[in-house]
C-alpha cells in the first residue's frame, strides 16, 4: 500500500512539473505542436520585463560574457618586418586595421536585386537594392544563398542558376550567381541554403513534378545535389546539408499514408550527407541544420533529446556532419510573450544547449534568427534591439559557436514570417536600433592600431581576422594583406618590405 502511494505521488509530481511552465530553461514542458512553452494565463506585457533585465545584467553573467569575447575571440600576434636577406629593419607610420572578422556575421539574402517584385516604381526599386547591398556589406561578411529544390529546378533538368536561366522570376529566389556577384564584390563568404528538405511548399523543397514515390524521390535528390555540387563545388564551402530533419514530416504529402516519413526517402538525412561528401570533393563545410524547437528540446531533454540523438547517429555512422546549425525563430505570440517575461530563451538556457551540444566537439552555426519586434513603434524596436544585443553577446562569447546569421533584413518583405516586424531595417530602408545595436558591437569588436614607427617586431592582441598592414619603409609607402586566425600556429608574422 505504501509503496503504491509513494508511486502515485512520484508520477504525480512529474506530471506537474510537464503540465505547468517552469522558470528555468534546465526543465521545460515540450508539448507536440506548437512547441512553444504554454504561455502563462496572465495578462500579455509589451516590454522588456524587469525579470528578463534582471537575468541579462546579472554582473557575474556579464564578466563571464566579457571574458569569454576576450578569451575565444582573439589572440597574441607578433609582426616583424625584414630585408630580402631576412634582416630585421624599421619601418615608419605603421597601422594594422581589421578588415573582416574570422568570426561569421551572416544575413540571409535572400532580396539581393530583388525589390522589383516589391516596388512598382522602377527607380525607386534600383535604389532599394543599391541600398539593401550597401547596408548588407556594412555589417555582414557571411551570406546565405536560396537553394531551394523546388526553385532551383522549376522543371526537370533545368535549373535556375544564373541571370540567363532566371524563368520564373521568383520573389526572394533569386538565381544564386547573382548573390555570388555580391559576395565577391564585398568579400562575403557564401553559404548554401539547403540541399535536402522534407517541406512540400512551392517555394521550398520538393519540386512539384517529382513523383510521390519513396525510390523516385531519392533519385532525383540525389540528381539534384550532384548538379549543384557540379557548378559550385570550391565555390562555396558551406552547405546546409540537411534542413529540420528532426520535425514531423507526415502531412507534407498530399497522398494519406500511415508512414509518419510520408514519401521522404528512408534515412534521407544520412544519404543527403553521403550524396554531399561523394560529389564535393573541394567544398568541405556540411551543416546539419535544425529548427527552433532544438533549444526546447535539448533544454528539456539533453543527451536523450531528438536532436542529440539524430546528430549521434549521423556521425557515429560516418556521415560528414562538419558544424551544428540552430535556428532561433520566434514566429508566434506564446515564443516572444515568454521570451519578454523570462520564462524562456534566457542567457542559462541559451548556454545549457550550447554546452549540451558543444560535447560533439563540431563548431556551432546559429542559422537563422528571427527577433521581432515585440510591440509597436519605438517600444517595440527598443525590445527587438534588446534582444539582438544581449544575444549576440553571448553567442560571439561561446567558444563553440563560429557563426550568427539572421533571416529577415527589411520589414514586411516576408509575408506570415514577417508578421511582427523583424527586420533591422525598416520598409523605407532607414536603421533601426536593432541594426545601429550590432553596428556598434562590430565597432566595438575589431582592432585597429597604429605605430609611428617600428624598428623590431611587434607583439599585440587582436581579434581574429583578415587584416590590411599598411607601413613606409625608405619613403614609399606599402600595404599587406594577412591573416590572423585561431587556426593559426603561427603567431609570428613576417613582412619583407622588399
Amino acid at each position: 500500500m505504501k509503496k503504491s502511494i509513494l508511486l502515485f505521488m512520484g508520477i504525480t509530481l512529474v506530471a506537474g512539473l510537464y503540465a505547468r511552465p517552469q522558470k528555468s530553461g534546465h526543465w521545460v514542458e515540450v508539448p507536440d505542436y506548437p512547441y512553444a512553452l504554454t504561455a502563462p494565463q496572465d495578462k500579455d506585457i509589451k516590454e522588456v520585463s524587469e525579470e528578463l533585465k534582471k537575468q541579462w545584467a546579472d554582473p557575474v553573467l556579464q564578466e563571464e560574457i566579457e571574458l569569454g569575447i576576450k578569451t575565444n575571440r582573439m589572440g597574441s600576434f607578433y609582426v616583424g618586418f625584414f630585408d630580402s636577406k631576412g634582416r630585421p629593419v624599421k619601418v615608419d607610420n605603421v597601422s594594422i586595421s581589421l578588415k573582416k572578422h574570422e568570426f561569421l556575421f551572416g544575413m540571409q539574402a535572400f532580396l539581393t536585386e530583388g525589390f522589383h517584385h516589391v516596388e512598382k516604381d522602377a527607380k525607386l526599386a534600383q535604389e532599394k537594392n543599391r541600398k539593401f547591398e550597401e547596408l548588407f556589406a556594412n555589417l555582414f561578411n557571411f551570406a546565405t544563398l536560396p537553394f531551394y529544390w523546388a526553385t532551383s529546378e522549376p522543371e526537370p533538368g533545368f535549373y535556375r542558376f544564373s541571370r540567363n536561366e532566371n524563368k520564373p522570376d521568383i520573389y526572394r529566389r533569386p538565381p544564386p550567381d547573382v548573390v555570388l556577384e555580391m559576395c565577391k564584390r564585398h568579400d562575403i563568404t557564401p553559404k548554401g541554403h539547403c540541399l535536402s528538405w522534407h517541406l512540400a511548399t512551392s517555394n521550398a523543397s520538393r519540386p512539384k513534378w517529382v513523383p510521390e514515390s519513396k525510390h523516385e524521390y531519392e533519385k532525383y535528390m540525389c540528381r539534384y545535389i550532384d548538379k549543384v555540387a557540379e557548378r559550385y563545388d570550391g565555390k562555396i564551402d558551406y552547405w546546409d546539408v540537411t534542413n529540420e530533419n528532426t520535425d514531423k514530416r507526415h502531412t507534407i504529402w498530399s497522398v494519406k499514408t500511415p508512414d509518419p516519413h510520408g514519401f521522404m526517402p528512408d534515412d534521407y538525412g544520412f544519404k543527403a550527407f553521403k550524396e554531399a561528401e561523394r560529389v564535393f570533393r573541394v567544398s568541405n563545410r556540411f551543416i546539419s541544420n535544425y529548427t527552433t524547437p532544438v533549444w526546447q528540446r535539448v533544454a528539456a531533454f539533453r543527451e536523450y533529446s531528438a536532436d542529440y540523438l539524430a546528430i549521434s547517429d549521423l556521425i557515429n555512422r560516418g556521415a560528414k556532419l562538419d558544424v551544428i546549425g540552430l535556428q532561433l525563430h520566434f514566429f508566434a505570440k506564446e515564443d516572444y510573450q515568454n521570451a519578454l517575461k523570462g520564462i524562456e530563451w534566457g542567457p542559462e538556457y541559451q548556454r545549457v544547449v550550447l554546452d549540451t551540444l558543444s560535447r560533439f566537439n563540431r563548431p556551432i552555426h546559429i542559422t537563422e534568427i528571427t527577433f521581432p519586434c515585440f510591440g509597436d513603434g519605438e517600444v517595440g524596436e527598443a525590445n527587438q534591439a534588446f534582444f539582438v544585443e544581449n544575444f549576440y553577446k553571448l553567442w560571439f562569447s561561446h567558444k563553440n559557436v563560429e557563426a550568427i546569421t539572421y533571416w529577415h533584413f527589411v520589414d514586411g518583405t516576408a509575408g506570415g514570417e514577417d508578421r511582427f516586424m523583424s527586420g533591422f531595417l525598416r520598409k523605407d530602408m532607414s536603421k533601426k536600433p536593432s541594426y545601429i545595436v550590432l553596428e556598434n558591437l562590430l565597432k566595438k569588436w575589431r582592432t585597429d592600431l597604429n605605430f609611428d614607427s617600428v624598428d623590431d617586431k611587434l607583439h599585440f592582441r587582436a581579434f581574429y581576422g583578415k587584416y590590411l598592414i599598411t607601413y613606409e619603409y625608405n619613403g614609399k609607402k606599402y600595404e599587406k594583406t594577412v591573416n590572423l586566425s585561431a587556426k593559426d600556429s603561427n603567431r609570428y608574422k613576417k613582412i619583407f618590405v622588399e
